[in-house]
């Protein structure tokens, strides 16, 4: 009897651990070149408690980059009153892997001689693993 409930609260924490560990790894949205960063409906209480749940918190008036997917690894704050920032200077050039926005902007790939293509952002959108920033070499106010 004391083996069976022995095995009995290991399968349970067993359980425990790994739905723990797939609310910690986040959404995974696909990027492609119709996909945009998820939007959270505006102005819903459903809205902003998956916003919550989904992403780590970015302060207001704010882009919150990561080097790596699901908001790990290097991590660089941007406000719009920097202007133009090229993203080496953040060690995140082609390395832009997650990001939450809570307002307007535009992620460039700045290929030579010129700009590239370009991803607009609004307040609400974010990526746990962004296909196009890992082409972003800037992060601009507008596109």
């Amino acid at each position: 009897m004391r083996k069976r409930k022995h095995v009995i609260g290991t399968m349970a924490a067993s359980i425990a651990l790994a739905t723990a560990a797939m609310a910690a790894a986040g959404s995974v949205h696909a990027d492609t070149s119709a996909a945009r960063p998820h939007a959270v409906p505006a102005g819903s209480a459903a809205g902003a408690a998956e916003a919550a749940a989904a992403h780590p918190h970015c302060a207001a008036g704010k882009v919150c980059m990561w080097s790596e997917p699901h908001f790990q690894g290097h991590r660089y704050d941007w406000s719009p009153n920097e202007g133009n920032v090229f993203l080496g200077d953040h060690e995140l050039a082609d390395k832009v892997a997650s990001f939450v926005a809570t307002v307007e902007g535009c992620f460039q790939d700045s290929p030579p001689p010129g700009p590239g293509a370009w991803r607009k952002f609004k307040p609400n959108d974010f990526q746990s693993d962004y296909e196009f920033g890992r082409r972003t070499d800037r992060i601009v106010p507008g596109c």
